[in-house]
């Protein structure tokens, strides 16, 4: 029992990081349409700028954090500025081959710029661990656990609890509607963009401490993320974070008791059997009905 519970707190908290990720996804397709397959080589980029801003500031972890927020915040602009608009007119299909093209670009850049060679880093709140009735447990995950939620609720808050939020849900309803009404759609988008590449450089600075980071880190945390997010239901923020806590659970869980050589197919089996049985996640709408 003891290690299944061991377990569990370590599925709850990579569960809780692709969380963040699916929102990502989510609020990238809810606000703009598109599913932008990058979004695992930006979670690569975050824990990457995360590694790099340590070392230039001496480990002084608040202002290295701020550097990667404002670097990622950087990086959704040029995202905004070169992928997103001059392709926005364009059919969803290319869009989200531009973002498959984009990502395998910005992963081969991350290789020139910081090799191959695995990278580790630290944590905010060391390698120390707590002993809760035989259970051991490192501060980093109880630390990427509350961080999670603290970003799942801040975006909760910020997309139905403010006024900006109400002009991203009208976006996301009817762009044009949007622009007739007075708002400032483009300036929204940019936001938007933002916003996605600051949550995922943020999910990957808790990887960063939890594993080595490597150029393709982000590939496998994207795609079970999407995972997530196709579970959870798009446009659904209690999708995401369900969809999220199931496929840490499926990984952990399946890794110890099934084989750890084939729990990357045990979650997508079992996003294959949402697909089939209920394509529109547990809380979203169906896709197809967006069109």
């Amino acid at each position: 029992m003891t290690q299944f519970i061991q377990l569990v707190i370590n599925a709850v908290a990579i569960g809780s990081i692709y969380a963040v990720v699916a929102l990502a996804f989510e609020i990238a397709y809810e606000s703009t349409g598109v599913v932008n397959f990058a979004t695992g080589q930006l979670v690569t980029i975050g824990a990457l700028l995360g590694a790099s801003a340590l070392v230039f500031t001496g480990t002084h972890f608040v202002g290295a954090y701020l550097l990667v927020i404002l670097g990622m915040a950087v990086v959704g602009l040029l995202f905004f500025a070169g992928v997103f608009m001059p392709l926005r007119r364009q059919p969803a299909v290319t869009i989200i081959i531009g973002t498959v093209a984009i990502g395998i670009a910005v992963q081969n850049v991350a290789q020139l710029v910081w090799g191959s060679m695995p990278i580790g880093t630290r944590s905010p709140v060391g390698t120390q661990t707590l002993s809760l009735g035989g259970v051991v447990v490192s501060l980093h995950t109880l630390y990427a656990i509350g961080v999670s939620a603290l970003l799942i609720g801040g975006v909760y808050l910020l997309l139905y609890r403010s006024a900006l939020g109400s002009q991203f849900r009208a976006l996301a309803q009817d762009p044009e509607a949007a622009r007739l009404m007075g708002i400032r759609v483009n300036r929204l988008y940019s936001l938007t963009w933002i916003l996605v590449c600051a949550l995922a450089g943020i999910a990957g600075l808790l990887l960063g401490p939890m594993w080595f980071i490597e150029v393709s880190i982000g590939e496998g945390v994207g795609l079970k993320a999407f995972a997530a997010a196709i579970i959870g239901g798009f446009g659904s923020i209690p999708g995401a974070i369900l969809g999220g806590l199931l496929v840490g659970l499926t990984e952990i869980l399946g890794a110890a008791y099934i084989s750890s050589a084939y729990k990357e197919a045990i979650v997508f089996a079992l996003m294959f059997a949402f697909l089939l049985v209920r394509p529109q996640g547990l809380f979203g709408e169906r896709i197809s009905e967006r069109a």
